[in-house]
């Protein structure tokens, strides 16, 4: 079963569809390491109108870490996505906003919301640069 739906209104490159789907593979398996691999450094979380920069791979690594646990606690049992829009942006920069669908084992009904990512190709690989995580809350 795919983790991705694409969006009608635009063409997705395939190299932006297995990204999201390793990096969608990441959180199924809670893996903080390989999430905060996905991640460009520098590079930033905004949420809930804070913004946490990290220009180390620690500190970032420390934030997936506390992500996971708290997925964890939460019930996670799975993510799934849609690519909602994608707005390409020359060869090194891209933005897609991702509809997330969480499934937990309670409430037996799955959550969704929407995340905005700006992405950046360093050395053939897309990286996120910036994460607007405008709809989730903790």
């Amino acid at each position: 079963m795919s983790n991705i739906l694409e969006s009608s209104c635009n063409s997705i490159p395939l190299d932006i569809t297995h990204f999201f789907d390793s990096y969608c593979l990441s959180y199924n398996q809670l893996n903080a390491s390989s999430i905060a691999a996905h991640f460009s450094k520098p590079s930033g979380i905004a949420q809930q109108g804070q913004y946490s920069h990290f220009a180390e791979n620690a500190a970032l690594l420390n934030n997936m870490q506390a992500l996971c646990e708290h997925y964890r606690k939460d019930n996670f049992i799975n993510a799934c996505y849609q690519i909602s829009a994608f707005l390409p942006q020359g060869p090194f920069h891209c933005i897609a906003n991702i509809t997330w669908t969480i499934t937990r084992t309670t409430p037996h009904l799955p959550t969704q919301f929407q995340t905005t990512y700006n992405l950046i190709k360093q050395q053939n690989d897309w990286r996120i640069q910036l994460c607007t995580a405008y709809q989730e809350t903790f």
